[in-house]
This record gives C-alpha cells, sequence and structure tokens, in this order.
C-alpha cells in the first residue's frame, strides 16, 4: 500500500478509538510506517474487525498484525480456521477419532479420519504420499471420514453428535420448575397505590 492509503488506516484508528495516543511525537508515524508494509484492503479488513471487537483503545501494532495475518490464536505462520456453521459429522473438531483392534496382536489402536465436510476438517487433510518433494515423501496420511464410512455411517456420526448437542444445551439450561422452585410466592397483602400517597 502507498504511505497514503497508511495514512487513511491510521486517521481511521484515530477517528473511531476514544483512547489513542496519535498526539504523542512519533506514534503516529511509527503506526503508519509499519501499515504501510501490507496489503491496503486485507488490513483495512483488519480494522474493521477490530473496531467492531472495541472502538474504545486504540490496538497495539501487534495486534493489527496478528488480525491481518488472521493468527490471533494459532501458532506462529498457521492460519486460523473456524467452521461458519457447526459441523454435526465432526463436531466441529475436524476430526473423527476411530479405535481399531488389530487380529494379530489384539492392542488397540486410535487413528485419525478428517472430516471433508467443513472448512476446520479439510485443514486436517494430509498425504504424505503425494508430496512434490520425492525425497520427503512418506508412506503416512489422513483418510477422510467417506473412506471408512458410508452414508448410513455418516448420517449415524451426525445423529450422534446432535443428540450428545441437545444434552449439553439442555443441561446449561435450567428447568423451567427448578427455577420456579427457586423463588416464593408473594402473599396478598397490602399494596400501596403509586399513584397516590406513599406511607413513608
Amino acid at each position: 500500500m502507498t504511505q497514503d492509503q497508511a495514512e487513511i488506516l491510521v486517521d481511521r484508528l484515530k477517528n473511531a478509538c476514544v483512547f489513542h495516543r496519535f498526539d504523542e511525537p512519533g506514534v503516529y508515524l511509527e503506526y503508519a510506517r509499519i501499515i504501510a508494509q501490507y496489503d491496503y484492503d486485507r488490513m483495512k479488513a483488519a480494522i474493521d474487525e477490530i473496531i467492531e471487537e472495541d472502538s474504545r483503545n486504540v490496538p497495539a501494532i501487534s495486534l493489527l498484525i496478528k488480525k491481518y495475518k488472521g493468527t490471533s490464536n494459532a501458532p506462529k505462520g498457521q492460519v486460523e480456521v473456524k467452521s461458519d456453521e457447526y459441523c454435526a459429522v465432526c463436531d466441529d473438531k475436524g476430526f473423527v477419532l476411530m479405535k481399531e483392534k488389530q487380529s494379530d496382536t489384539g492392542l488397540t489402536y486410535e487413528f485419525v479420519l478428517y472430516c471433508p465436510f467443513c472448512p476446520v476438517g479439510r485443514s486436517w487433510a494430509y498425504d504424505g504420499r503425494n508430496i512434490s518433494d520425492k525425497k520427503h515423501r512418506s508412506p503416512y496420511y489422513v483418510p477422510p471420514v467417506t473412506e471408512y464410512f458410508g452414508d448410513e455411517g455418516i448420517q449415524a456420526l451426525r445423529e450422534a453428535n446432535m443428540k450428545k448437542r441437545r444434552e449439553n444445551i439442555d443441561v446449561k439450561r435450567p428447568v423451567e420448575k427448578a427455577v420456579q422452585s427457586i423463588g416464593k410466592e408473594i402473599p396478598d397483602g397490602w399494596q400501596y397505590d403509586t399513584i397516590g400517597d406513599l406511607p413513608f
């Protein structure tokens, strides 16, 4: 982005946030210098998000950069992937853990299947057999849920996860009778007319 565009974004931060230090020497120029290193549209979107979250204080430069990269909670260099809607197949985890008993040893092993139905699940997809660098190829891969389950199995996963989710929601919401049993009934008694004179 150009320096003028960077200054437009800094002015936007200055005008949108209640508390800022842009009047102190060097602060305005430092923000403009750092912001100018990035793409205008993406930085503008990051600033929009920050202003929606908290328009009280101007964020630190490091927070602006984290928002820009989309790595607020993810490890360095990784983009945090989120689903827009709840995925009932994987329960928003992105993967399904499977247990399989080996017939020859009798040991039970746990392995991962990624969910191809949501963005979080697709981020877990890995196939070491198809790496472009032949030197680093490996026989390891994470198969999709659809490789092990047919339509009936996937529907059963959906139903089980939805049932578990409903139970969790029901536990979190207090039952109406329990709420009513906490309170006391107010006996019919003396009532004051708020329009007229009160005795106190």
